[in-house]
This record gives structure tokens, C-alpha cells and sequence, in this order.
């Protein structure tokens, strides 16, 4: 059993099975469109029915599992649409979190932001995670990635926008981590990318922000969508 979180102590037997189906989702282990079977799963995760069914409520909520017409459980699909329609949201998004950070970001919050692009700390990028709220998982991934652009949108100092992105967050990550297989993106590519945005961001310029941040969906492969199903290009996994 791998579930947990690196930045704390046990949890309860609900919060282990969530975590630990969580990310057996997002890893692909338990197969996008596959019926939960309650017995054998609950057996496999070491916990009875109870704390099993209150993991997958959560999961519901997160949108990767989903009941169907004859009540049963099954892992959510990976669909061309619900990863065109994310990258949609995301990208205007992410570009309006750039513009409000270029004017409302903080020294302060710049310089939390450029200590963790330059350290790659996993650990320090799970603590930030789980302080926020937001659901971590035992081997950090993506983390790094994921707590830099949630400091971005941050440090917009917008709460219905920094609330949007964490309501997509994990059907996002789900996404990427299987565009991320398909293609991978050079570490240094990434962290170069993202001293950029800072830069930009210090300086207040905006529209250079902004166009940074398209930069990633440009660049680094980040239209899930275009990888995952060839939506744009016509490529095919």
C-alpha cells in the first residue's frame, strides 16, 4: 500500500483509500472506464466498505470516478472531449492569472515562488500542496510544477480565480501526467520557462506575462488534448 503524504502523519482509513485511489487513477492502474469491484478493492487497500465508500464520494466529487445508469461505480473515462474542454478553461485562465499576477504578485511571494523553481524540492512542493488544501499524492507527481503555477495564480490575490483552478485541479493532473508519458518535456525547458514568467512578473509587464504563459501550452506540449488524441495535429498516440 502506497498512499499517504509525505508532509504529514497517518491519516484515517477514508483519507488512505482516497489518496491511494487517487492515485492508482491518475497513475492509470485502476483502467479509465473499469467497474469498481467494492470487495476486492477494499480488500486490496485494507479497509472495509465504510471508509471505501466515503473515498469514493470524494472521488465522485473530483469527477474520476462516476456512477452510471445501473448504480454502479466505474472509474472515470479519459474523453477528447473533457480534455479539450480543460485545456479551453485552463489556458484563459492561466493567461488572466498571469496578467492579475504581473500587477498584484508580491516580492514576497515572488521570491517563495523563484526558491522553489530553483530547488526542484518535492517535499517543500507537497507541504505547500497540502497546506492549500489540495490532495497530494505519496510519490510528489507533478508537484513542483503544480504548487508553482497555484503560487502564480496566488499571487493574482483573486479568491474566485485561485478557487476555479483548484476545483479543476485534479481532473487536469490526470490529463497531463498521460500527455507527460506520451511526450516528454526537458526538466530544463520547464524551469527556464517558468524564470521567465518570474521575470516578467517582477517587472510588471503583463502582456509579457501572459504570452509566457501561452509560451507553455506552445512549448512544452501542455494542450493535453493535442498530445492525448491528436486533436490539432492530427498525431496519434
Amino acid at each position: 500500500m502506497t498512499y499517504g503524504d509525505l508532509t504529514r502523519g497517518a491519516t484515517t482509513k477514508a483519507d488512505g483509500a482516497y489518496l491511494e485511489m487517487r492515485n492508482q487513477i491518475l497513475l492509470g492502474t485502476l483502467e479509465p472506464g473499469s467497474r469498481v469491484d467494492y470487495v476486492r478493492l477494499a480488500a486490496s487497500l485494507g479497509v472495509s466498505i465504510t471508509p471505501l465508500r466515503e473515498a469514493l464520494r470524494r472521488l465522485e466529487a473530483d469527477h474520476l470516478v462516476i456512477r452510471n445508469a445501473h448504480r454502479d461505480v466505474v472509474i472515470a473515462p479519459l474523453t477528447e472531449r473533457e480534455a479539450s474542454e480543460l485545456v479551453a478553461v485552463r489556458q484563459d485562465l492561466d493567461l488572466l492569472a498571469a496578467r492579475l499576477a504581473a500587477a498584484q504578485m508580491t516580492q514576497q511571494e515572488i521570491a517563495a515562488a523563484r526558491k522553489l523553481v530553483t530547488s526542484r524540492d518535492d517535499t517543500e512542493a507537497l507541504r505547500y500542496l497540502r497546506d492549500a488544501g489540495l490532495p497530494v499524492a505519496a510519490d510528489g507527481m507533478l508537484s513542483v510544477d503544480r504548487a508553482f503555477h497555484r503560487m502564480v495564480y496566488c499571487g493574482s490575490h483573486n479568491q474566485v480565480l485561485i478557487q476555479c483552478r483548484d476545483a479543476l485541479s485534479t481532473r487536469t493532473e490526470r490529463y497531463v501526467i498521460v500527455a507527460r508519458r506520451l511526450v516528454a518535456v526537458p526538466p530544463e525547458a520547464v524551469k527556464s520557462l517558468h524564470e521567465r514568467l518570474l521575470a516578467a512578473l517582477e517587472t510588471r509587464d503583463a502582456e509579457a506575462a501572459a504570452e509566457l504563459m501561452r509560451a507553455h501550452y506552445r512549448d512544452l506540449d501542455l494542450d493535453f488534448a493535442d498530445v492525448i488524441f491528436g486533436r490539432l495535429s492530427g498525431r496519434k498516440p
